[in-house]
């Protein structure tokens, strides 16, 4: 199930990173968990607007013969002390036909640790291939040439070697490893008329619940996931895991305003 709904925070009233993290809340007793009004919070960073900004990660903590090509993202919970409100597996965007979203900025990074002795040194694939985070189309990656997905989807790209420690065709993305999406701005080229603004470099609407994803896949326009992406042996026996970490911007509208935003100033109010 997607999210039911948003909450809403004003600007000057939060001061760390939005959460993308949701509990739908079963209020009728009747085990549906659909009458939540907890969904992900969102700023009015520009009235009328409702803003998002959902982060999490997918694990890697297999060796060659474990890897994987496609992963569902984890939004973690902020309450880790509560075992009631465990994290999320599946990044969804909600949006619909009568409210769309419009995804601005996808993200994606290899997670570099601390030296904590919990984080791999970094992830292997083979050759050529991407480590990519995008709109899932029926559980496979999206083109990412095709009309405003290049603002949606994030490609990391590797050429470095990583045969020593990640076996014959390997190639090594070292924590810190890092891409961002197109910027869908409108921007000066140097010309007298500037650049053309082009429905490749649009935000991408989103008119029903999609899910992002983590693939690999051969190179950015690629619409299949292939072979995979592991850690070391020498980091999967030591027990440390890799992390993609990722994120998603969008917009929406807000609703239209209502008697609740009216009441307190109409004349004759009656308070109970």
């Amino acid at each position: 199930m997607a999210y039911l709904s948003s909450k809403k925070i004003f600007p000057g009233n939060w001061a760390e990173p939005l959460n993308g993290w949701y509990k739908n809340i079963d209020t009728t007793d009747n085990s549906t968990n659909d009458s939540s009004a907890g969904g992900p919070t969102a700023v009015l960073a520009v009235p009328g607007w409702k803003y998002f900004q959902q982060r999490g990660y997918a694990e890697v903590t297999g060796k060659v013969g474990a890897k994987w090509n496609a992963s569902d993202v984890i939004v973690p919970s902020p309450y880790r002390n509560d075992d009631t409100r465990t994290d999320i597996t599946g990044m969804v965007v909600g949006g619909s036909a009568s409210n769309p979203a419009y995804v601005y900025r996808a993200a994606a990074s290899v997670a570099s640790g601390w030296d904590d002795g919990r984080v791999a040194s970094g992830v292997y694939t083979d050759t050529g291939n991407v480590i990519s985070f995008g709109r899932s189309n029926g559980g496979n990656p999206t083109n990412n040439t095709v009309v405003a997905e290049a603002c949606a989807q994030a490609n990391i790209a590797s050429t470095v070697d990583g045969t020593t420690d990640g076996g014959s065709n390997a190639i090594f993305f070292a924590g810190g490893s890092s891409n961002v999406s197109t910027a869908p701005i409108y921007y000066a080229s140097g010309t007298a008329t500037g650049g053309a603004l082009e429905d490749s470099t649009s935000h991408y609407q989103v008119a029903a619940d999609t899910t992002w994803k983590v693939f690999t896949k051969d190179g950015a326009n690629a619409t299949s996931a292939v072979d995979g992406v592991y850690i070391s042996d020498a980091d999967a026996d030591a027990g440390k895991k890799g992390y993609i970490v990722v994120e998603v911007c969008y917009l929406q509208q807000d609703d239209a305003p209502g008697y609740a935003d009216i009441e307190q100033y109409l004349a004759n109010r009656t308070v109970s």
